[in-house]
């Protein structure tokens, strides 16, 4: 171990490692509460997830008794959350330029003007699109109930610009 050579103002090795032990212990103790935090919440995370499965299972027998498909409203409840997402990353964007200088700011947003807001505006989403737009015969049924559900949550002006077919319905 070095030896820590004493002067006026510094701490003699055996003050110095109890500065040390007392810093390791609140280490240590951290950890510790951590560790049961996470094992708490992941029981409570496992009762709920289960609650939550039981009460969508039992809406699911229902539906089915009521002749609609559990595949349509998976596809359906699945767009929607899709659409939660990129709604809440949409934000979050905006949130980082509007959190720029002026000068920048004024300049990502020319930038994002000239390249257009909407998902089928770049190479992608416009191959995703005319993907989808394809023939629909290709398409799976749950596939098909995405798009289907989608098309239905925007006008026909908003599926128009997306890069969709002039009649979403």
């Amino acid at each position: 171990m070095t030896a820590i050579h004493e002067r006026p103002n510094r701490a003699s090795p055996s003050e110095a490692g109890s500065f040390v032990e007392e810093f390791d212990r609140l280490e240590q103790d951290r950890e510790e509460k951590i560790r049961a935090l996470d094992a708490e919440f992941k029981i409570k995370k496992r009762a709920i997830q289960k609650a939550v499965n039981d009460d969508q299972k039992e809406i699911l027998e229902d539906a089915k008794k009521h002749g609609v498909n559990k595949g349509v409203i998976r596809a359906i409840v699945d767009a929607q959350k899709l659409k939660r997402k990129a709604e809440a990353m949409i934000e979050r964007a905006d949130g980082k330029v509007d959190g720029l200088e002026d000068d920048d700011r004024e300049f990502a947003v020319d930038i994002r003007t000239a390249l257009g807001n909407d998902f089928a505006g770049f190479g992608l989403g416009a191959a995703a699109v005319e993907r989808e737009e394809g023939d629909d015969d290709k398409q799976d049924e749950t596939t098909a109930a995405v798009v289907a559900a989608v098309k239905g949550s925007m006008t026909d002006e908003e599926w128009a610009k997306a890069g969709g077919s002039a009649a979403p319905h």
